[in-house]
């Protein structure tokens, strides 16, 4: 599977959009990096709390369950970006050396396939984020640790969301270059 990159188009604005949507999710992947080394550090801390002072760091449990799932939506968009979420293209190997203009046509399908189930991820999720939102929802045991959940939810509309984008984006270079027979 080929990055964003790889999948010039020739049309020029449409291949900026990519190289723009690449530096975003290249971005918040980064972020999503960051915010693995504050769950390692805040575990670490917590950890040292417990054994050395019976002390532990109140809302760990939550907090690192919350921070896996916005790792997640972090970093997906990214990984689609390159070219890297796991997927079998047994077929389309076979293809690609058969008839290459095919097998960019048929991951075209494959990828607004998987465009239009984020399009219905994210409609469903929207109306959760609104909510917790709206309502101030929490997480965690009250009197002890209590966060606010919506931005968690956020960051995984917004990370569902530039899937979506980049499961449309790369559909569209593949299907262009399909029909102008671009060489890959």
């Amino acid at each position: 599977m080929s990055t964003m990159q790889d999948l010039r188009t020739g049309l020029a604005p449409f291949d900026a959009l990519c190289r723009a949507v690449d530096r975003l999710t290249a971005f918040l992947s980064a972020l999503g990096t960051v915010l693995i080394l504050g769950v390692m550090l805040l575990i670490t801390v917590d950890v040292i709390g417990r054994g050395a002072f019976a002390a532990p760091i109140a809302g760990v449990p939550e907090m690192v369950a919350m921070s896996i799932l916005a790792i997640v939506f972090l970093q997906i968009a990214n990984t689609t970006a390159q070219g890297k979420l796991t997927r079998s293209d047994a077929l389309l190997g076979v293809l690609a050396r058969r008839s290459p203009r095919l097998a960019e046509g048929m991951d075209a399908l494959l990828h607004g396939a998987g465009a239009v189930l984020l399009a219905i991820l994210v409609s469903a999720f929207h109306p959760q984020f609104l909510r917790s939102y709206g309502r101030g929802e929490m997480v965690g045991t009250v009197g002890q640790f209590l966060a606010p959940i919506w931005p968690v939810h956020g960051i995984v509309l917004l990370g569902a969301a530039l899937m979506l984008l980049v499961f449309a984006l790369r559909a569209l270079a593949l299907a262009i270059r399909a029909l102008r027979g671009v060489s890959a």
